[in-house]
């Protein structure tokens, strides 16, 4: 039955009614909280209904909490078309219902598609290839590296909006933004075509575990074409490099070219507050040389030990027994014949364990952050100091020095069969070799024959030619 309104409401000093309690209007499922309200101090405008739905039954993001669910949460409301209280009362019940019922099947839906997602899937696919792969060489890489494919803050695929759908409505348009925000990551040096690989790879692989547990007949969306590199990368001219290795023996007082016994080598000036110091600078050196001479990655710097180098007499052999991919052991040899000096001297200061910065504490498999820190740090330094622009050099540069000047040097190299066994040497592809160094050398050497061949015009700005007006 109907209560009668309280006097407050009545002379306007009051603006909220409760359907149940105020108004004796009781139905099945009708939350206690459910009230109609009017605006503060208007008494004739429609009246409009609020509730707060339980946390456990809000399908809003956060259920209905503001700032990313960390502050309050948020009532629902809607107007009852009237301003009439009993009226209105009845209005807000039935749209408390109907409200509660499209929330019931909004949440089951969500938790339906939560089944379906890649989220859903990237738990499986994750445990079931960490089992297959804990007891193997490489699984810490392999996690580290999986992870941040899936976590990666801002672009990894855990934070896109599309990863929350279900997988049969993931399309090519999702994919498109995706690379819009991988774009968004480019630098001079980086053109986000690898990542752009990577991250495909583990989607596939993400759709293809759905395919196989749920969707059979899933198709796997088109992706947005992945564009090839287009700018040379960034590497260091001979006349460059050589002055980098100058001022590096420079900086370390010339103790890196010196015959260092074990001893000699740790009685080096060292100190952990400042890199910049004479046992460092040596390191560097040696860093600088093995990439020079065997091509190594950056990534398998921390990991090259002494033991991995066999001296074979006219020459060294390094077996990599940790390779990018978990590959079988590489071996990888050099084609300057001033390694073999250079190696031995540098095995006669560290005859065992981590060549590349020693004292930097690391375990085997592992690629340390502070330790490409340094490296990088010290790199810069120098090249600084031998005016030489270091703005995004890395000692992936140095990599990409090494192939080039090598190619350059040796264009032999670049035709094939060579150029099979250069690149296995240099664990890449003869495909990389052409698309990142010798097209670039094609070019300039193309440009620079054509400029010798080509005479100034009769009536160019250029002087000094027999039979020019001047």
């Amino acid at each position: 039955m109907a209560k009668d309104l309280p006097e407050e409401w009545t002379n306007g000093t009051l603006n909220t009614l409760y359907v149940v309690r105020d108004l004796g209007l009781k139905k099945s499922g009708v939350p206690a909280d459910l009230r109609i309200k009017r605006k503060k101090g208007k008494t004739t405008s429609v009246l409009y209904a609020e509730y707060l739905p339980s946390e456990a039954d809000d399908p809003r993001p956060h259920a209905g909490r503001t700032r990313n669910g960390k502050g309050r949460r948020i009532t629902r409301e809607s107007s009852t078309g009237t301003k009439d209280p009993f009226q209105a009362g009845r209005a807000a019940i039935e749209w408390v219902l109907e409200d509660q019922r499209q929330a019931r099947a909004k949440k089951e839906q969500q938790e339906q598609d939560e089944h379906h997602n890649l989220h859903a899937y990237w738990e499986g696919y994750f445990a079931k290839e960490s089992r297959k792969r804990e007891t193997t060489r490489g699984f810490a890489r392999w996690k580290r590296d999986e992870c941040l494919k899936w976590e990666g803050e801002g672009y990894g695929i855990k934070h896109q909006p599309w990863s929350n759908k279900p997988v049969d409505r993931i399309n090519t348009l999702d994919l498109e933004d995706y690379w819009s925000v991988l774009d968004q990551r480019r630098t001079p040096t980086n053109d986000m075509s690898g990542t752009k690989k990577q991250q495909k790879t583990l989607i596939r692989k993400l759709l293809t575990e759905a395919r196989q547990q749920d969707f059979p007949h899933l198709g796997i969306p088109d992706f947005p074409e992945i564009s090839s590199q287009k700018q040379q990368v960034r590497h260091l001219t001979r006349k460059e490099w050589d002055l980098l290795l100058k001022k590096v023996v420079e900086l370390s007082e010339g103790a890196a070219r010196k015959d260092l016994s074990v001893s000699d080598y740790q009685d080096l000036q060292f100190s952990k507050a400042n890199n910049q110091n004479q046992r460092n600078w040596v390191d560097l050196y040696d860093c600088l040389n093995l990439m020079w001479f065997f091509y190594l990655r950056a990534e398998d710097l921390p990991r090259i030990r002494a033991e991995w180098f066999q001296d074979r007499g006219e020459e060294i052999v390094c077996v990599l027994e940790i390779t990018k991919g978990d590959r079988n052991k590489q071996e990888t040899t050099h084609y300057r014949s001033d390694a073999l000096e250079n190696w031995r001297r540098m095995n006669q200061r560290r005859p065992k364990g981590f060549l590349v910065f020693p004292h930097t504490k690391r375990s085997a498999g592992e690629t340390n952050s502070t330790l490409k820190r340094t490296w990088n740090l010290l790199l810069r330094a120098a090249l600084d100091a031998c005016g030489i622009p270091s703005d995004g050099m890395t000692m992936t540069n140095i990599r990409h020095t090494a192939f080039r000047l090598t190619l350059e040097e040796a264009p032999e190299l670049g035709q094939a069969p060579a150029i099979h066994s250069f690149a296995e040497n240099g664990m890449t592809s003869a495909k990389m070799l052409q698309e990142t160094y010798l097209r670039f050398i094609e070019q300039e050497s193309t440009a620079k024959k054509v400029r010798a061949k080509i005479k100034p015009g009769t009536w160019s700005m250029v002087r000094g030619r027999i039979g020019d007006p001047d």
